[in-house]
Order: structure tokens, then C-alpha cells, then sequence
């Protein structure tokens, strides 16, 4: 693996999980890198769609208050989702960073109009030097530092 190392999105991560799609096998030649805060959303929104599924809640709010008021329910399905994503991470030996600065984050929320979360990992790209991201976020495209790779 001589290559710069690819960035993995939360995009990909949810793909993956929610719809099936296996962007990891054709990255799997490559080094790969996410962040702390990429590993936090995609638990959070994968507890939140088992939540769905069990409560047949669908607003945001109302869903929340279930998984506080359930902390047994919140407590299985996390394990099990904490032992897929893991699963992933070490299968493809994906390397987890801390993410960068909210300085830097706010820099690029003003000068790109990211959403927070997406200037976050762009900031981090930019922190670590990588130039590649694979995502199926169409927004980091209008980032002139980030190559968006296809999966």
C-alpha cells in the first residue's frame, strides 16, 4: 500500500449497513482512515434505526426519548452494533484518528458552507494531510483539497 491513504465517510459506513452496499471490498487495497466522530454518527444513527425498527417511532425527538427511557433496550442493541462496526474497522484495518480542531472546523464551515459534522471531517482531511475521501456525500465534491474517490 504505497498509496496516499482514503478517508472513509460516514456515508460509506451507512451504506454498508443500512443499504447493503460493500464499498469497503473495492477499498480494501487501499489504506484507509475515518475519525472518532465518523465512528460516533454512524453508532448513533444505526442505534437510532433499530430503535425505529422495535418502536415504530419515527420523529427524531420522540425516538430519543425512547432510547432514554430504555436504557436496556439502548444497552443490547448498542453491543451489537458496536461489535458490527468494529468488526468492519478491523476486518479493513482502518486506521481511527481524533479529529481536528473546532478552529479549523469553523474555518471551513465559513469558507466551503459545510454543515458542521461535514467540515469536521474535512478538517481532519486537512489536519492529517489526506487527500482522498470516500464518500457518497455530494457536498464534499466542492472541496478543492479533497479528491472524492467513487464506490
Amino acid at each position: 500500500m504505497t498509496e496516499e491513504p482514503i478517508f472513509v465517510d460516514s456515508s460509506v459506513f451507512l451504506a454498508f449497513f443500512i443499504d447493503g452496499i460493500d464499498a469497503f471490498e473495492k477499498l480494501k487495497d487501499y489504506e484507509l482512515v475515518t475519525s472518532i466522530n465518523v465512528i460516533e454518527e454512524v453508532t448513533y444513527v444505526l442505534i437510532k434505526e433499530k430503535a425505529k425498527i422495535v418502536s415504530g417511532i419515527e420523529k427524531h425527538y420522540d425516538l430519543l426519548k425512547y432510547l432514554r427511557d430504555n436504557p436496556d433496550f439502548t444497552k443490547h442493541v448498542s453491543k451489537e452494533v458496536i461489535s458490527d462496526i468494529s468488526t468492519i474497522v478491523e476486518e479493513y484495518n482502518i486506521k481511527v484518528l481524533s479529529p481536528a480542531s473546532h478552529v479549523l472546523m469553523f474555518k471551513i464551515v465559513e469558507e466551503y458552507g459545510l454543515l458542521p459534522n461535514d467540515a469536521l471531517i474535512a478538517a481532519t482531511c486537512k489536519y492529517y494531510g489526506i487527500k482522498r475521501i470516500a464518500t457518497l456525500d455530494e457536498d464534499f465534491k466542492r472541496i478543492d483539497f479533497l479528491e472524492v474517490v467513487e464506490v
